[in-house]
């Protein structure tokens, strides 16, 4: 190809925005092993880039983690998550191994703030990094929407994991028993899938958003593997608090989770917000519950609301106060009740430096996705772009009709196959 060939191809294709609309969705069959490393293969090199990119871990993280004693908390917290969830932290050691990336610079991103501050080390404000989750549990809508904020090195490095899982002989013995699963969940990349929004086959839909907590403990479970045997929970109160609360170790790090059940009729469906902390002097978490029947709306950010943890006085305690009071302001003489009423207080970007949809190109925290459960329609819908004046992306059912693969109880079967995604590791 001559010169001219090359700058003519060059002009006609402009360069790629920032923000693209894709969300790649994995499907995938297997061991917690085979799924994390099917993961990490299909998405390698966008693991390595968000590793690369991502702040914390490369200026704080890595060279605490190389100190005796942050190296010390670091096992310590390995131990515990061992102990309780060896199946995930199998399934995490199989994204690093098909990404070829080292295992403890994955734990060390799930560990987060755990290092810096029981290192008693400054650490930098991340900015207004969170999440805005709202509930709608209305007679003509049932919906459950959540912004994902993060860093702005995280626009495009996240997927959709739709996995089924039968664990093997070798992810078995935890104190949380390893189970056959069957889920669909956004995970950021190199994390592990629940840390954010989900659902699985038992009917839980739920959204995560991160609490700041000022003093995260020691010894203690990362939550992102806590939010991750959530989906593995059944649609049952009590077998979705037991994992939360985590009776014998508990919670490193603060966290909320919103909720719904599928299956239940519509007249009778009941929202839930859950706070959790850790608990210290104590080996388990501090769990606060509240309900939302028919008629009520309720929108959580990343504070507390109910229960009394010392938080970080940062932008993100801001920004979740900015958050409520525009949500406040826009309903104010109107109840949100639909879906466009949900659109419009996700969506809107009143608020500078701090709009519940962050889409700025300089903005050191940025929207990467929103997604909308409708449980009356039964649908998972999800944007990249600002719903206001963009369409969807993806929508995905609730029901499971896009996974082929029945659970084993379905078939009377144990046979599995891995489904490889249409978007392979180049």
């Amino acid at each position: 190809m001559n010169v001219f060939s090359r700058e003519k191809i060059r002009s006609c294709c402009p360069p790629v925005s920032q923000r693209q609309n894709s969300i790649p969705v994995h499907y995938v069959t297997g061991t917690h092993y085979e799924v994390g490393y099917s993961v990490g293969r299909t998405f390698g090199s966008m693991i390595k880039e968000y590793i690369r990119l991502y702040e914390p871990l490369q200026s704080e993280f890595l060279p605490m983690y190389a100190q005796p004693e942050g190296r010390q908390i670091y096992e310590e917290s390995l131990k515990s998550t061992q102990k309780f969830f060896p199946q995930y932290v199998i399934e995490l050691q199989g994204v690093a191994d098909g990404a070829g990336v080292p295992f403890h610079e994955l734990f060390l991103m799930a560990l987060d703030d755990t290092l810096p501050k029981n290192l008693n080390a400054s650490s930098k404000d991340k900015g207004p990094v969170g999440c805005t989750s709202l509930m709608i549990n209305q007679q003509n809508a049932q919906l459950l929407g959540h912004t994902e904020d993060a860093m702005s090195e995280t626009v495009n490095n996240f997927y959709i994991v739709a996995a089924h899982v039968v664990p093997g002989e070798s992810e078995l013995g935890g104190v949380f028993p390893a189970r056959e699963e069957k889920f669909e969940a956004l995970a950021y990349a190199g994390h592990l899938p629940g840390y954010a929004s989900g659902h699985n086959h038992y009917g839980l839909v739920f959204s995560i958003n991160t609490i700041f907590v000022s003093k995260p403990l020691r010894g203690k479970i990362p939550r992102e593997f806590i939010t991750r045997a959530v989906l593995a929970t059944r649609a049952n109160l009590g077998d979705i608090l037991d994992v939360l609360t985590n009776e014998g170790v508990g919670t490193a790090d603060g966290f909320n989770m919103n909720f719904a059940f599928l299956h239940v009729p519509n007249e009778s469906r009941v929202f839930h917000t859950v706070e959790v902390t850790p608990k210290a002097d104590s080996d388990r978490s501090e769990v606060y519950l509240a309900d939302f029947n028919m008629g009520s709306n309720s929108i959580h950010t990343n504070r507390l609301l109910h229960l009394k943890y010392p938080e970080l006085n940062e932008a993100a305690y801001g920004s979740s106060m900015a958050r409520e009071s525009r949500y406040k302001q826009i309903t104010a003489n109107k109840t949100a009740a639909n879906l466009q009423d949900m659109l419009d207080v996700l969506g809107n970007r009143d608020d500078d430096p701090w709009p519940i949809f962050s889409d700025k190109a300089d903005a050191r925290v940025s929207t990467i996705n929103l997604g909308v459960f409708d449980f009356n329609k039964k649908t998972w819908t999800l944007w990249t772009n600002d719903p206001i004046d963009s369409p969807p992306v993806l929508q995905l059912p609730l029901t499971f009709t896009d996974l082929i693969g029945p659970t084993s109880s379905d078939i009377g079967i144990n046979r599995i196959e891995v489904i490889e995604t249409i978007y392979p590791d180049k």
